[in-house]
């Protein structure tokens, strides 16, 4: 049954101002990056030891340089997109786009004639929004409607673990650390006598937990999932694969108290309206690359915000460039009790970024993310390849 509360509006816009604004490229640099962990991250589609990613690097004709973070995975496990292939496309279909000097609009023009390709064209946008936002004083606060807070609450997203020895001291760390949400990876192959070994620390008081399945559960699996379900109040991230909501739908009837965090199903703003008509929105984990980039996350913010569809923002290990605008946008969320963006040390070994993005009592204070800044030489030290185009 379809969600009457659903208000059907035109195609949102950005401010005229915004979309007529010059938009000069002098060149555009491709880093690919790797970025060394603190440890390995498991979850139900792999293996993370390091960060690799892609870091766009825009240079207009007056010296401005901005920066945006491409942090789709090398393969394609989390989405088709993966980072050699994004490279690719960038060069090829993107970059030839391009001219010296365009619009904001024309940019997200040019973006647009581009099917599929979130991330990568999050990067390229990312980086031209940092140089707008230099030459126009362009902020958030301009389009965004909900009020901005001045710290952001912290999770942490901890891995799958078959040894409830090591996720006993996880869970206790990050309770020392005043993290305002645990939210724990789980996939068809969890060893659920590792939950029930840990579950007097998962009952402390206050405590706020999530589950992700990242789409690994498929119909026989539901008994696994039914555990997680009854005992944990029903909310779970993304259990099926995107795009399989006959299954979710079929799912509800054995599990009715199955709430959805949607994830991976969610690429564009219509994704999110056809949940919501559908009447099954129950919160949306919003990853500004895996939507677009910049303007598709100011848009589905605002549909949120004005249709009160829980929200908060996620991460994909992205290094501090990444990290720090998904802060920013962060800041709009009023309501989210956390989000998965975790200061720079939780990962790694040494961000890109300097002073580090820190939390201290499982908030990061957004006037702190003024003064983070690329450095150059951890960048020179973790880039694999690089790829610049000149424009014109």
């Amino acid at each position: 049954m379809s969600d009457s509360s659903v208000t059907f509006l035109p195609p949102p816009s950005l401010p005229a101002d915004w979309l007529t604004a010059p938009l000069g490229l002098r060149q555009l640099e491709l880093y690919l990056v790797d970025v060394p962990q603190k440890s390995i991250f498991v979850s139900g589609i792999g293996a993370r030891r390091s960060k690799e990613t892609l870091l766009i690097k825009w240079e207009d004709p007056e010296g401005r340089i901005g920066w945006g973070e491409c942090a789709c995975r090398p393969d394609p496990y989390y989405s088709a997109e993966f980072l050699s292939a994004a490279v690719e496309m960038i060069r090829r279909f993107v970059v030839p786009q391009l001219r010296p000097q365009q619009t904001y609009g024309d940019l997200l023009a040019a973006l647009g004639r581009v099917r599929g390709w979130p991330f990568a064209k999050a990067a390229v946008e990312a980086a031209a929004w940092d140089v707008l936002r230099q030459a126009h004083g362009f902020s958030l606060d301009q389009v965004l409607i909900a009020p901005a807070r001045e710290q952001v609450p912290v999770g942490i997203s901890l891995g799958l673990y078959t040894d409830a020895g090591a996720l006993r001291e996880v869970i206790q760390e990050a309770l020392d650390q005043r993290y305002q949400r645990l939210k724990f990876k789980i996939s068809p192959q969890v060893d659920l006598r590792v939950f029930d070994a840990v579950m007097p620390l998962l009952q402390t008081e206050g405590l706020y937990l999530g589950f992700d399945a990242n789409g690994s559960f498929k119909g026989e699996d539901l008994s696994k999932l039914r555990y997680f379900v009854d005992r944990f109040h029903g909310l779970i991230e993304q259990p099926f694969p995107p795009g399989d909501f006959a299954r979710y739908r079929w799912a509800r009837t054995q599990l009715p108290g199955l709430r959805v965090c949607w994830d991976e199903e969610v690429k564009s703003l219509g994704d999110l309206v056809k949940l919501h008509a559908l009447g099954v929105a129950d919160e949306l984990n919003l990853k500004p690359g895996r939507v677009g980039g910049v303007s598709a996350s100011i848009h589905l913010l605002n549909y949120c915000h004005a249709h009160d569809i829980p929200c908060w923002i996620g991460g994909m290990f992205e290094t501090g460039i990444g990290r720090k605008l998904n802060l920013e946008l962060a800041a709009f969320l009023p309501q989210a009790r956390a989000h998965d963006l975790s200061p720079s040390a939780r990962y790694f070994r040494e961000d890109l970024v300097a002073p580090d993005i820190r939390m201290v009592d499982g908030w990061i204070p957004t006037s702190s993310l003024a003064s983070v800044q690329l450095q150059l030489d951890r960048l020179a030290r973790y880039t694999t390849d690089i790829f610049i185009e000149r424009i014109g």
